[in-house]
């Protein structure tokens, strides 16, 4: 096995793209002698999605200025299909284009990583092995919620879960707000309750379910496997986080939830359409006795804010 055995992820699927013959050949020929061996080769974006339709990959390598469908838009593809499917493709892009606007505007747009023509195999696996080590962890962490939901919904029959996204509804909702707010009381510990609402072209009128459930994934994987998320109404859901001091939700959940939920376009049926994200929380924190979850759930909704 050649290349840095330290830096090869053993069972990684790749699909490569590029419409180059000679950028095909360099692409593979490196990363076969990194060890790699489960490798797909397209030569343009319609060919990449068909052969992820037939069978997932872990990283898509493909160049940026492709005729016909380029990188980014390749990009929209795959994000709307993991979304559909619920599971997470890292997508590395490799472009001869300098620019800070250029590539902020790409991972505003979904995209993982880059490759600067002309690079070396060294940078190649180095950031093969990065994208890798994120795919897995983000498919864990989908795994891992999807596992917790189900056995949620098994322990939960009583309560009824929403058609539309497979969450929890308002009642679930509540009932599990009082419940952490029970245990905190007795116990100590915090207890946030948050309120979000997405808005946009697409969530002007009554949701399509599609993008309920494209928006649903996306708060979903924003949180932690342990945080539950709901469907309250219409384009608004409830997020109840537990901690064992209220120090422990920061500005770092706002802003995984503001990048993940609206810092790029939504995928729907009629084209690539913004998102913007109201959030609003109201953290309590125990022993003692605790507000009712009416109060919790107001005081959050209060706290509304736009992005």
């Amino acid at each position: 096995m050649g290349g840095n055995d330290q830096l090869l992820h053993e069972g990684l699927s790749l699909v490569l793209v590029d419409d180059a013959r000679t950028g095909r050949a360099f692409f593979l020929r490196a990363l076969v002698r990194s060890g790699y061996e489960d490798i797909r080769v397209a030569e343009a974006g319609e060919q990449a999605l068909e052969l992820l339709a037939e069978r997932p990959a872990d990283v898509v390598l493909a160049d940026w200025m492709m005729p016909g469908m380029d990188g980014l838009a390749l990009t929209h593809r795959i994000r709307a299909r993991d979304e559909d499917n619920g599971r997470y493709t890292a997508i590395i892009l490799s472009t001869a284009r300098e620019g800070v606007d250029a590539l902020v505007d790409a991972f505003r747009n979904g995209v993982d990583d880059f490759l600067h023509k002309p690079f070396r195999q060294e940078e190649l696996m180095a950031r093969v092995f990065a994208a890798g080590t994120h795919a897995n962890a983000q498919n864990m962490l989908l795994e891992t919620g999807q596992t917790l939901a189900r056995q949620r919904h098994t322990r939960a029959e009583s309560w009824l879960t929403d058609p539309a996204t497979g969450l929890g509804t308002a009642a679930y909702f509540d009932a599990l707000l009082a419940v952490h707010l029970a245990e905190a009381a007795a116990r100590g510990g915090a207890v946030c309750c948050a309120v979000l609402d997405v808005h946009g072209p697409a969530f002007a009128g009554e949701p399509d379910a599609s993008n309920l459930l494209r928006v649903a994934r996306r708060i979903v994987r924003a949180v932690r496997p342990t945080d539950v998320v709901c469907r309250l109404d219409g384009r608004r859901f409830g997020l109840v986080m537990t901690a064992p001091g209220t120090g422990r939700f920061h500005d770092a959940i706002l802003s995984r939830l503001r990048r993940e939920v609206s810092g790029r376009p939504l995928p729907t049926d009629a084209g690539v359409t913004p998102l913007s994200l109201a959030f609003g929380q109201a953290v309590w924190e125990g022993p003692g006795e605790a507000p009712p979850v009416d109060d919790l759930a107001r005081w959050a909704t209060e706290a509304l804010d736009t992005d």
